[in-house]
């Protein structure tokens, strides 16, 4: 890892024109062609996939329940687990599962 001499943040390894190099993405300050001689890739981020979420077995004995109102058949009872689904510093996601009718559904922290 290395640092910009003009701020501190993190240099990240950037590509133009099939130049590699390491920028600061916070003052604009880069390195010119030393990335490249020093092995540095830079690559993209893949997508995000969509989160289907947890499948949940019929009855679901090992899962918790809580009081929850299903929208579907108003029972006030469901099943409920945890994802992390967002960035690790947010809280976790709150997915639910009515016991009646199995209607699924997500409360965000």
């Amino acid at each position: 890892m290395e640092f910009c001499p003009n701020c501190g943040k993190l240099l990240r390894p950037k590509e133009e024109k099939k130049e590699v190099f390491l920028a600061c993405n916070s003052c604009g300050y880069r390195t010119e062609g030393e990335a490249a001689e020093e092995g540095y890739v830079a690559t993209e981020e893949a997508p995000k996939e969509k989160i289907e979420g947890v499948a949940v077995n019929e009855g679901a004995p090992n899962l918790p329940t809580t009081t929850a109102q299903c929208e579907k058949c108003h029972t006030d009872k469901a099943y409920y687990w945890l994802e992390q689904t967002r960035a690790a510093d947010e809280a976790p996601t709150r997915f639910l599962q009515c016991v009646k009718c199995g209607h699924k559904w997500r409360e965000y922290s």
